[in-house]
């Protein structure tokens, strides 16, 4: 278990100097960065996570990013520029590792794996598992860091999406134990003390219901699941946000792309079907003729292609519970274009 008590630093910390601003000419503060910080130690390896903290007036809030890959490629590297945005937000940021599903031998799956990537392997639920513990480690040492405990959101894309999304309705990994996971499989071992709970959810392109998928042997699905969904269709379920929300699930903000032929809209639509009929504060943003990653090489562009010209078109749905809570003033209102500014908003609302 990763020591608590005195959190290993990383392998490099930055202090930065006094920014002079963004590229719009605003002002932020200055970020310190933690880098490679152990938060687990796991049979098959450690896991680690990147902080950005701003030197912000007031109570800083958390954001956790967890990165895509189709659980099975990609690091926590493959992320938008975290560092940026908790100065434009101030707002404390973290780039977390979680284990990925194996891809066994002669298995043929339509992308590139990097061999040196090192992350720790593991079949569902271990990533949730590892999304979980680096919230309760983040939230144990938040004094040590500067951040505020009780203000933790999580924010994702694609795999991570899905992640993200699971981890704001479940609240207690504990609770995924029952006939198809055991006690042990989800023991929190992580600052087991510490709350899991995120109060806000964003989520990039998520898949929401994995039965829903073709799950066929050799798709991303099964690997996460260690099988077929046909095969295990507990298991599919259990690994499903939308098979776990109630009306205490934290407000979520999601942005789907409607040409997106990786994960279909349909996923983010049905779960916010099911917020909305909970009675969940949700936002959904339809982003019209944009596809998976926005049409970017990875999530580390992303973001620029929303900020670029002309910006995207979008259809805005929202629950009712946010239209009867947010006033004239605000940008949470539809009108606001997708980017930076439409998060930072959402989390200033909901943190």
């Amino acid at each position: 278990m990763a020591d608590q008590s005195n959190p290993d630093r990383g392998d490099g910390c930055d202090e930065s100097d006094e920014s002079n601003g963004n590229d719009r000419g605003i002002a932020v503060p200055a970020v310190t960065t933690h880098e490679d910080i152990t938060y687990a130690e796991r049979d098959t390896g450690d896991l680690k996570l990147d902080l950005h903290v701003p030197d912000a007036v007031g109570p800083i809030p958390l954001l956790v990013y967890v990165h895509g890959g189709g659980w099975v490629f990609e690091t926590r590297k493959n992320a938008p520029d975290l560092k940026r945005f908790a100065a434009e937000w101030e707002c404390a940021t973290a780039s977390v590792s979680y284990r990925l599903a194996e891809i066994p031998e002669n298995t043929d799956v339509p992308f590139s794996v990097d061999p040196e990537n090192t992350t720790p392997n593991g079949v569902f639920p271990d990533q949730i598992v590892d999304v979980k513990a680096a919230v309760r480690w983040l939230r144990a040492n938040a004094d040590a860091y500067g951040f505020e405990p009780s203000a933790v959101a999580a924010w994702g894309a694609s795999a991570g999406g899905h992640l993200a999304a699971l981890a704001g309705v479940v609240d207690d990994i504990t609770d995924l134990a029952g006939d198809v996971y055991s006690d042990r499989v989800v023991e929190p071992s992580v600052a087991p003390a510490a709350s899991g709970h995120v109060q806000s959810v964003v989520s990039w392109y998520g898949i929401s219901d994995l039965c829903e998928l073709s799950g066929e042997a050799d798709t991303v699905e099964a690997l996460l699941l260690g099988g077929p969904v046909a095969e295990n269709p507990d298991r599919a379920r259990l690994a499903s946000p939308i098979a776990h929300v109630t009306a205490d699930a934290p407000p979520f903000l999601l942005l789907h792309g409607r040409e997106d032929d990786v994960v279909a809209v349909g996923q983010s639509q049905r779960l916010f079907d099911e917020l909305a009929a909970q009675g969940v504060d949700a936002s959904f943003y339809e982003l019209l003729d944009f596809g998976h990653v926005w049409g970017a090489d990875s999530e580390r562009t992303a973001m620029n292609v929303l900020t670029s010209e002309p910006r995207p078109e979008h259809r805005f749905t929202t629950t009712p519970q946010v239209s009867e809570n947010v006033d004239a003033d605000s940008t949470l209102d539809g009108d606001q274009p997708v980017g930076p500014d439409l998060i930072g908003a959402f989390l200033d609302r909901t943190l």
